[in-house]
């Protein structure tokens, strides 16, 4: 009678549990040692030492103390990480985050009082894939963490003239 795999029957199928919508959580408070394997959107509040794999978002909450080697999809750190992180999408960093090590990401977002010491590596393949599936009506400025748009573009100072020093030694 209540069986979903009869015909007409209103249980839940196949369709209903798409591996995007799980969601992992690491409380503050919980200490992880080994390697954290992840589908869909993660967050980690806790402390965690060895390897983390997300299939989706990873955040990386401002409690949180990581020392691991991370892969993800996309990055958010707000809190403490030493270590070496690879995104296939995006990397940004707090102003929270304090970060020792190395990114690999087409795409670093830094904001303003994030400590970033490290060294990056912004793989051209990658961004590529990821600009060729993208609308090109607009131009990223994650320095400034805003959007320029084309017939803005005019309005942009982008000469690289400052102030002159001059320093006679």
């Amino acid at each position: 009678m209540f069986n979903p795999q009869k015909k007409g029957g209103t249980g839940p199928g196949k369709k209903d549990h798409p591996k995007d919508y799980a969601v992992t959580i690491i409380t503050s408070g919980c200490h992880f040692s080994g390697k954290l394997y992840c589908k869909g959107a993660t967050r980690i509040g806790g402390k965690v030492d060895g390897e983390i794999v997300s299939e989706g978002l990873l955040i990386i909450e401002e409690e949180a103390i990581i020392s691991a080697e991370v892969k993800a999809e996309d990055i958010v750190i707000q809190g403490h990480l030493r270590g070496t992180v690879e995104a296939h999408g995006k990397v940004e960093l707090s102003p929270t985050c304090v970060f020792e090590g190395d990114i690999i990401t087409p795409v670093l977002v830094v904001q303003e009082g994030a400590q970033f010491n490290g060294r990056t590596t912004m793989d051209p393949n990658r961004i590529m894939d990821r600009q060729a599936n993208h609308d090109h009506t607009a131009y990223s400025t994650p320095v400034l963490g805003g959007t320029i748009r084309p017939e803005e573009l005019s309005k942009v100072d982008m000469s690289m003239n400052g102030p002159e020093i001059n320093a006679n030694l």
